[in-house]
């Protein structure tokens, strides 16, 4: 095939502009400044956008473009005006040029592409070609814990302890946290603890019940976890672990079908033994969640085990999507340098460089220690340098929670020899030492899979994440779900759902009192919600039940027409029945404050605004801290209200990536999971006995909080300055993981991307690879073009005005209360985002808001058709009016929420 005309480009692609206007048939272009375009022939660019013209010119003649042909490559040709940007930037027909040509050269003409599926967790992925992995599209979930994170593990307060010997919460053995349940049934009775849950069982949905389970000992009776109706003795489903399994964790799910036989609002839980039976066992992670039919179908039959722990993993109370998403595919040298923390040196070794190790041994089978992940019933090859007759590596099989010895391996050292893991086991513990007293020098260890070693190389793994990113689907049944997907090289989101936090600072407002609860209204930011498609979890993570407009009792909510209706008990509020909170009382409910007779001195004793009360507030989580003053803090520890609702309309919106994801030829050892953050700003805080700073850890010598938002369970890096910087990364025993230096700069500042210990819904990914030389090299390709493209998108933005930072207003006028209120400059435009809601009435026209700045303010009068509503009526059409002096006035009476998102006026 003959070679496609490639143009040369010209460094930065400087731009210049039309010195004169461009009719559509025009083929001599004059420009102002002709050198900043390259040679004839070429190619150039009029315009920035997705609107712009791509011309071919033959010649230059001074400041002129020869022999031109309009709309080149398929753009279209129009008519330009005097000082349109014109530059060379990087075109469509570039890269086709550049695919066409190097596919023709390559002598391959056959190309595909091979469909990948990940899972949840861990895998392996056998490729048949060195690719990147692209076009990756996941689906949103989200799960909440109808216990509220009751089955933590951590406390026991709110359960019914009962037996000859009551359960206890233990950290001899734990799945997650500090610690779990303990059950030790004796001789003479039996172990057990109940709790009621007034949670709404939804009869026309599925629920599995899932809980670790750890059986240290067992002799006799059956180890029992059981649904009861709320408050009887009624049992209506139960199972037992396999008691046969002792010494590991084991996952064990209990499934609610549709229209189960549960009666009453809500269920019982008895988890323990309820007859006598010598034997000890441990419960942790505790979860009851709604699930998909598809999923309720799998759960037992294609997936068990772990397997279902991984798709219904126990997440913290609240809402919760898939969140920072990660996929890491691990390198071919499973092990990491010994630098690398994962490494436990004996006091008598030592690393000498990252693949370099030295151990003094003083005694027998003194070590150099790392548990590494593995894939059960998968061939590995572990090689090692430098051992001798008296030195390699021995070791063990460790649990799925990388504990416990199961089993040793047998048959003396297991290096230079493949290993087949069995069934059950998820980690191998691999312990470099000796059997005599020496100098031992372990080099260039490689665990890889396969049963054949290959040359040694150091690990390097590849990992794409997106943190900060939450995707959401339907709590009850997956349905309409979030969808992040790769389009042109870049990942975006289509958003259906909204999450927020219900905070103090929303415009609150009190609705009907009932006996014993008091509802109140807010208006969403966005009118655009689904009506009753709403699902709230309080401040404890209970969820609310969705009332679809009938109110009969506390802790219910409903959407209707953008206002979110929620009832409130008052044993919660501090409210008495014949009180009427003001909007900021309930904005300090909100922000985690009870109101109470502060004249009683009683925190309990409810504010009914009676003669010889006084009010008073304290903190709901504690019923401490009491002050007599309307509070605006917001005290330790508070977790808000969560909301999620169906938009009516999806959003889209581009999200950045970490990384890019790549393939090893033959067998690939990948994890799909949740929880990564990127670029968190870190507090470094100094140990007040050393030197050494902290990221990630609070103690007494640490001299305040170092703490990161989320609990980090790995730290991938900590960045100086938006540069990658070396700290020493550490563990303690609850899993979490800190950083420290004593190389510590007090000028610069800190960032950290970590992987959160709390877990969320990770789903299943969808991607493809090339599977051929040709689709490679039309990998390649595409690969430059995406790089290129991104740099074309930075050069264009040398002939706009980049978007300034938003701005909130200085002050909104009395009676206002703003949003998420901000303006900014744009291409040459002031646009708004946000709403104001008015406290009083509609507002009548002529109403000021609130003024711009100087150099924020139009040449002429200016209008603007937005929408406003009230708390029950649809949005209505309106208009504001922006003045010369900067003053925003209504022009017309409007209802008391005046839309600004998406408004916006030319500066000239």
């Amino acid at each position: 095939m003959a070679q496609q005309t490639m143009y040369p480009a010209i460094a930065n692609s400087p731009g210049t502009e039309l010195s004169a206007a461009l009719t559509v048939a025009a083929t001599t272009i004059a420009v102002v400044d002709a050198t900043k375009l390259p040679a004839a022939p070429n190619v150039f660019t009029i315009g920035t956008d997705e609107s712009s013209e791509t011309i071919l010119y033959t010649g230059k003649s001074g400041n002129s473009l020869t022999g031109c042909t309009r709309g080149f490559d398929g753009t279209t040709s129009k008519a330009w005006v005097i000082g349109s940007k014109v530059a060379r930037y990087y075109t469509a027909y570039d890269h086709e040029a550049f695919r066409k040509n190097l596919t023709d050269l390559s002598g391959v003409t056959n190309e595909s592409t091979t469909d990948v599926i990940l899972s949840a967790g861990q895998q392996i992925l056998n490729a048949t070609k060195n690719a990147r992995l692209k076009g990756l599209k996941v689906q949103g979930r989200t799960l909440i814990d109808l216990l509220g994170g009751a089955g933590s593990g951590e406390s026991l307060t709110g359960w019914s302890l009962a037996g000859s010997t009551l359960p206890a919460i233990s950290t001899a053995q734990k799945k997650s946290g500090a610690s779990s349940f303990k059950m030790a049934s004796g001789s003479t009775g039996g172990s057990y603890m109940t709790r009621d849950f007034s949670v709404q069982i939804d009869k026309a949905l599925q629920y599995v019940f899932g809980v670790w389970v750890f059986i240290e000992s067992y002799t006799a009776g059956a180890p029992t976890i059981a649904l009861y109706d709320m408050g009887t003795n009624t049992i209506r489903y139960s199972t037992s672990p396999n008691t046969s399994i002792v010494g590991s964790w084991q996952f064990v799910p209990l499934k609610l079908p549709v229209n189960n036989s549960l009666v009453g609002n809500g269920l019982r839980i008895v988890v323990g033994y309820g007859s006598a039976g010598a034997s000890t066992v441990y419960y942790d992670e505790l979860r009851l969640y709604a699930v998909s039919a598809t999923d309720y179908a799998a759960i037992g039959t294609t997936i068990t085990g772990a397997a279902i722990d991984a798709l219904l993993p126990y997440v913290p109370p609240g809402i919760n999507g898939v969140d920072g998403l990660y996929v890491r595919r691990y390198g071919r040298n499973l092990l990491p340098p010994f630098t690398d923390k994962a490494w436990s040196f004996n006091p008598n070794a030592k690393a000498n460089g990252p693949y370099q190790s030295v151990l003094t041994a003083t005694a027998e089978w003194q070590a150099i220690s790392c548990a590494v992940p593995v894939m059960p019933g998968k061939t590995y090859y572990l090689s090692i340098e430098g051992i001798t007759a008296n030195s390699g590596a021995v070791g063990s099989y460790l649990d799925s929670n990388k504990k416990n010895d199961l089993a040793v391996l047998s048959g003396g050292w297991i290096q230079n020899q493949p290993l087949t893991v069995p069934e059950g086991y998820y980690y191998i513990l691999i312990n470099l030492a000796s059997n005599q007293i020496g100098t031992y020098n372990f080099n260039n260890p490689q665990l890889e899979l396969g049963s054949v070693a290959t040359p040694f190389q150091p690990r390097e793994d590849s990992l794409i994440a997106f943190g900060g990113v939450e995707l959401h689907a339907s709590p009850n049944d997956g349905n309409e779900p979030d969808i992040l997907r790769e389009v042109n090289g870049r990942y975006e989101v289509t958003r259906l759902w909204r999450k927020s936090n219900l905070v103090g600072d929303w415009s609150w407002l009190f609705d009907t009192n009932y006996t014993g609860f008091k509802r109140v209204r807010v208006i969403l930011p966005t009118s655009s919600g689904i009506n009753a498609s709403e699902r709230v979890t309080k401040y404890n993570g209970y969820p609310l039940y969705p009332s679809a407009g009938v109110y009969s009792a506390a802790d219910q909510s409903t959407l209707y027409n953008g206002v979110l209706y929620i009832t409130i008990a008052n044993t919660d509020s501090g409210w008495g029945d014949s009180y009427t909170p003001t909007p900021d009382e309930i904005k300090a409910y909100f922000n985690g404050w009870r109101m109470y007779n502060g004249a009683s001195g009683v925190a309990t004793n409810p504010y009914n605004g009676t003669a010889g009360q006084t009010k008073g507030w304290v903190e709901i989580l504690s019923a401490g801290n009491p002050v007599g003053v309307l509070p605006t803090t917001i005290p330790s520890g508070w977790t808000p209200y969560q909301l999620l609702y169906r938009l009516a309309t999806p959003t889209t919106e581009t999200v950045q990536e970490d990384g890019a994801l790549s393939l090893l030829e033959g067998d690939n050892f990948i994890e799909v999971g949740s929880g990564y953050i990127s670029r968190e700003p870190a507090r470094p805080k100094k140990n007040a006995l050393s030197d050494v700073y902290y990221i990630g850890l609070n103690d007494a010598g640490n001299g305040g909080d170092s703490n990161l938002k989320k609990r980090a369970s790995e730290i991938k890096q900590v960045f100086k300055n938006g540069l990658p910087d070396f700290w020493n990364i550490d563990k303690l025993a609850d899993g979490t993981c800190y950083a420290w230096t004593d190389n510590y700069d007090t000028a610069a500042t800190y960032s950290v991307s970590y992987i959160s210990l709390d877990k969320s819904p990770v789903s299943s990914i969808t991607g493809v690879y090339a599977a051929t030389e040709k689709g490679q090299l039309h990998d390649l390709t595409d690969g430059v073009t995406e790089a290129l493209a991104r740099v074309s998108v930075v050069e264009a933005k040398k002939a706009e005005k980049d978007a300034g930072p938003w701005i909130t207003p200085s002050a909104v006028l009395s009676g206002f209360t703003a949003f998420d209120l901000a303006y900014r400059v744009n291409k040459g435009f002031i646009e708004f985002r946000g709403y104001v809601y008015y406290n009083i009435t509609d507002v009548p026209a002529g109403t000021k808001i609130f003024n711009l700045p100087t150099q924020f303010r139009p040449v002429r009068i200016t209008r603007m058709l937005t929408s406003s509503w009230t708390s029950k009526v649809d949005p209505t059409s309106s208009a504001v009016s922006v003045g010369v002096n900067g003053d925003i006035t209504t022009e017309v009476n409007v209802k008391q929420n005046i839309i600004f998102d998406g408004l916006r006026f030319p500066l000239d």
